[in-house]
């Protein structure tokens, strides 16, 4: 990309500046185009675009505590094409509605990384607070979404090495979020975005936070090695047993036995030893095909999945064509903690598959309604935890939903999730 495009919109800042997407020679000029794509007053504009950056923003700082999706946001600066023609025409001043159109375009895919879920309640919100239509403030913030993505991966793009590097390069733009904001609309909007922890991070908790991280990695690799030594001390115990037998236990008519007949013994012992082996191997596999299930798809390929998973439900709705109504499932494999709603044990199988098989699926959607025993706020957290670590494994946030659990009854259990999935466009 050409240099003058590099310097488009935006300013190299230190770290102690205001954040912000738009340079300010250009403002007017961006203003005006903004307008006229969005149907608002360029006052009205003028007035919406640091409210555009505080979003922008708590987004941003929201994924200080959530590697996953900050994952999925390297992975698309990364590799999603930046519509650099319609950034160039912006600048010269020529940019049409279709063009900023294509700005657009690209600032949803990052507000479906940054905010999934939160823009409509934004937008009902900022509509009702400053006076524009809904319709017209999302416009206007996917196209500021799609100009900051451009300085993201054109400036900003060292704070994207790593997770921690990401961290420390905003938690020191938290304040600007307050500064931003209106003081009437602070709160609401930090409520919707779930900001309230991170506000209130300091930098020296990073340290903590990235620790806390590498320790589990660290437990891991951990975990891998000791698997591996325990199979190699129960080989050698094996080994030993075998031998000490051997050596106790055989026959103490030692002088009559022939050259010959020594060749028969140990062969024949090994022999038996082996079946016990095989034995053992075979009651193994038979342990475990017992508590795994092999699911095949259309296509040939196989996935091995706990036989009460509702990863089996699913596969046999989605590929039973004869299967057209919506089909509910209730997920017992997740466990949320019951003061902070984080999910409390591994279950990377069931998000890697359910995002692969509805990615297979391209007409079926999901809905999420995870169970809490304490209150509405709670159940969308979990809710969107769920949705994130989907979206984070390459699921479109687009074929998700998510609802509180209203019910209440006795056969519902804390950390339950009900998943309902829905083939689309099966009368056309």
């Amino acid at each position: 990309m050409c240099s003058s495009t590099c310097n488009f919109v935006f300013e190299i800042k230190t770290m102690g500046e205001l954040f912000g997407v738009i340079q300010e020679d250009l403002r007017g000029n961006v203003i005006r185009r903004i307008s006229l794509f969005t149907g608002e007053s360029e006052p009205k504009v003028e007035e919406l675009i640091p409210v555009w950056e505080a979003i922008i923003l708590g987004g941003l700082l929201k994924l200080i505590r959530n590697r996953i999706r900050f994952n999925a946001l390297y992975n698309f600066i990364l590799q999603k094409s930046m519509p650099s023609v319609a950034i160039q025409e912006l600048q010269a001043g020529n940019a049409t509605k279709l063009q900023l159109e294509e700005i657009s375009q690209y600032g949803e895919g990052l507000i479906g990384i940054l905010i999934p879920d939160k823009k409509s309640a934004i937008a009902m919100l900022i509509s009702r607070e400053l006076g524009c239509k809904s319709s017209s403030f999302l416009k206007g913030l996917s196209v500021l979404f799609g100009l900051y993505g451009f300085k993201l991966k054109e400036e900003d793009y060292d704070a994207l090495k790593d997770w921690k590097s990401f961290a420390e390069f905003f938690i020191l733009k938290k304040g600007d979020f307050s500064i931003l904001c209106p003081s009437n609309l602070r709160f609401a909007i930090s409520d919707i975005l779930l900001l309230s922890d991170v506000l209130k991070l300091d930098p020296e908790a990073l340290v903590y936070l990235t620790e806390d991280a590498n320790r589990d990695d660290v437990k891991t690799k951990h975990l891998i090695f000791d698997q591996k030594n325990l199979l190699y001390i129960v080989i050698t115990i094996i080994l030993s047993g075998f031998t000490l037998w051997y050596t106790l236990f055989r026959p103490s008519t030692e002088s009559e036995i022939t050259a010959d007949l020594e060749e028969v013994i140990p062969i024949d012992s090994l022999n038996k030893f082996n079946d016990s082996l095989t034995k053992a191997v075979l009651d193994s596999n038979r342990l475990k095909n017992d508590s795994l299930f092999t699911l095949t798809w259309p296509d040939g390929t196989q996935n091995v999945v706990p036989t009460k998973s509702i990863l089996v439900d699913l596969h046999t709705y989605l590929t039973d064509s004869t299967q057209t109504s919506p089909v509910e499932l209730i997920c017992d494999e997740l466990s949320f903690d019951p003061n902070t709603d984080l999910l409390m044990k591994p279950t990377d199988y069931l998000f890697k598959q359910l995002s692969s098989y509805l990615n297979k699926s391209k007409n079926v959607d999901v809905q999420i309604l995870a169970i809490s025993n304490k209150d509405d706020k709670s159940s969308f957290k979990r809710a969107f935890i769920i949705k994130n670590r989907l979206v984070g494994e390459g699921l479109s946030f687009k074929k998700i939903s998510v609802q509180p659990s209203v019910e209440s009854n006795n056969n519902q259990v804390d950390s339950q999730v009900k998943f309902i999935f829905t083939k689309r466009n099966l009368l056309k």
